[in-house]
């Protein structure tokens, strides 16, 4: 149990370090383009995107933990999450996005 709330806190630390900074260009690009509808879009592809670097990390991490996880193949529930939780942002997206513009 401990090891994988340290691969957790792990993978959310890596991800969130990896998307932070074209998170914070995007966003500062708002400050300087008129161009708001696209970069929005272009937010909710990054937020897309960061559930499939979570899970990424996340796995890897899991494996680096527990020794009897290295030989078995975790890329279909890795893609199966990601892709729902991906899902997931994109509806909710869509939905912040219709509402906005």
């Amino acid at each position: 149990m401990k090891s994988v709330l340290k691969s957790v806190a792990g993978a959310l630390v890596l991800s969130l370090f990896s998307i932070a900074i074209p998170v914070l260009v995007v966003v500062n690009m708002f400050i300087y383009t008129k161009l708001t509808f696209i970069l929005s879009i272009f937010l909710v592809i990054i937020i897309m995107g960061w559930s499939f670097l979570y899970y990424f990390f996340y796995y890897r991490l899991l494996k680096s933990y527990h020794d009897k996880i290295k030989n078995i193949n975790t890329l279909l529930p890795q893609l199966t999450e990601s892709t729902m939780v991906a899902t997931f942002f994109l509806v909710v997206g869509i939905v912040v996005l219709s509402i906005i513009f």
